[in-house]
């Protein structure tokens, strides 16, 4: 369950679901709660958009912490909302209404609670009310929205550090109980926090000036806006020809997977561990800064959407982007992708169609003989996966795979004690095609492909608060270190 609201939920009964939706039916969209098994009862997948441009559903994330139920939170468009009020009565359980703005929802919450720490007791989070009501309080840095950013966030978006003033320090050591851990590298910049890009960008240029020598920032592309792709090459270990490369942020509201690339470069160069990296922290640069601007959940990257010069205007704003982790050159449009432009798994139109795609595949392609491991951040489901992605078939490398993704979930949870699933991705979580990790092992015949699905397992979802920022990075690092005595020591 996520906790980002104060307004009070509105449990949709029989009796009271009529009047609750009605009040909602003109809105852009919906945020509900569904119990997993109704999905299918309400929800038919469109992929026919020009025929149900209102239609839409879009599940953003599962709340698999009810060990006899798992939920789904769903946003919809008015016509499907139409279709819940009609058609509770089949439903097992009723579902719950979140909000009707989930972005208005949010920027009234940051407002509210701007500067305020997140409190890691859960029972200031949540309160149980009467009448089966629950009401939900919001942190202050879990959710940092945009209420104040412009669209043109490179220049607006000022920094919260300043690496040469010791008066901007945070005003206080800790927050709500928990310390406040600040770089190794960049003392004033804190690593358990949320960043904008600009100032990821700042604390990626701070790194790459510091004194140390090895440490070079490099641009490997351009974005559909033109943003350049940064990237942050590690030299621990000039002898040795081998790279590990690392990518975050491929989906955008993934916020994590972020702050996670950076504690992984802060420890790489601080700890003179004696790998060589490479680190995408944001490869969906576009994407990122819309989630912080306009849309806090966006997926996809930020391609316009070009349809015949009649329709184009007239398409709905989903219909914007393409889901880059659909859109290698590894089974291109199989399972678990789609030809819809609107839907939220759209492929592109061919296989590295995508600027980001493109300058990630190009680097990859061109070091494929230097790196001999990569690992993509995602969120969320607490998974260590391997390839296949597209298929349920295991691939002659399973072996070895499991062998290291074995020591990674023994790291991990000697780490903070969170257990992490492992497997192959197909298997173990959902097919998926034209995903990065199979191109790299299929095409490029690099043997240690990777995927993490950080925390968590749907308790908060993309959502994920600040407290959770530090245990996520520091059992991911745990487990990089155990992949690195088994495939580079």
């Amino acid at each position: 369950m996520t906790v980002i609201n104060r307004q009070t939920i509105k449990i949709l009964d029989q009796k009271e679901s009529i009047d609750s939706i009605d009040n909602h039916i003109d809105s852009d969209h919906s945020i509900i709660k569904i119990l997993n098994h109704d999905l299918n009862k309400i929800f038919t997948d469109q992929d026919d958009y020009r025929n149900h441009p209102d239609d839409n559903h879009e599940i953003l994330w599962y709340d698999q912490s009810d060990i006899n139920n798992t939920y789904a939170f769903v946003r919809i468009g008015p016509k499907s909302l139409k279709r819940v009020r009609r058609d509770l009565r089949y439903l097992r359980q009723p579902p719950v209404f979140v909000t009707s703005n989930l972005q208005s929802w949010l920027d009234a919450e940051h407002n509210h609670h701007h500067h305020q720490p997140y409190s890691t007791n859960q029972k200031n989070n949540y309160v149980i009310g009467p009448s089966s009501q629950t009401t939900f309080h919001p942190s202050g840095n879990d959710i940092m929205s945009s209420t104040n950013i412009e669209d043109n966030d490179d220049e607006e978006d000022e920094p919260i550090y300043n690496h040469n003033d010791h008066s901007s320090t945070m005003m206080n050591a800790r927050v709500a109980g928990n310390p406040i851990h600040y770089s190794k590298l960049v003392p004033k910049f804190a690593l358990n926090r949320y960043y904008p890009i600009a100032q990821v960008n700042r604390y990626l240029e701070d790194v790459a000036n510091l004194r140390s020598s090895g440490i070079t920032l490099f641009t490997i592309g351009y974005t559909h806006e033109n943003r350049p792709i940064q990237a942050i090459e590690i030299l621990n270990n000039p002898n040795d020809p081998n790279f590990l490369w690392i990518d975050g942020c491929t989906h955008a509201r993934e916020w994590v997977t972020v702050t996670t690339a950076l504690y992984i470069i802060d420890q790489a160069i601080y700890s003179k561990i004696p790998i060589n990296f490479i680190i995408v922290p944001v490869l969906n640069v576009d994407g990122y800064v819309y989630t912080w601007t306009k849309d806090r959940m966006w997926r996809k990257n930020r391609r316009p959407y070009i349809g015949s010069r009649l329709s184009r205007h007239s398409m709905p704003e989903r219909c914007t982007g393409v889901d880059l982790n659909r859109n290698y050159d590894i089974n291109f449009g199989g399972s678990g992708s789609s030809k819809n432009p609107c839907s939220f798994l759209y492929q592109g139109p061919q296989p590295f169609s995508e600027p980001e795609v493109r300058a990630a595949s190009d680097l990859l392609s061109n070091n494929r003989h230097r790196i001999k491991m990569t690992l993509s951040l995602h969120s969320f489901n607490q998974l260590w996966s391997c390839p296949n992605a597209f298929t349920t078939e295991k691939t002659k490398d399973h072996n070895h795979h499991m062998r290291v993704l074995r020591s990674i979930q023994q790291a991990v949870r000697q780490q903070n004690g969170v257990i992490y699933d492992i497997g192959p991705l197909g298997s173990k979580l959902y097919l998926g095609s034209g995903f990065m990790m199979d191109w790299i092992y299929h095409k490029l015949g690099i043997r240690d492909a990777y995927l993490v699905e950080l925390r968590d397992r749907g308790f908060y979802g993309f959502i994920l608060p600040a407290d959770q920022i530090w245990p996520t990075a520091t059992e991911t690092w745990a487990g990089i270190q155990a992949a690195i005595q088994q495939i580079f020591l």
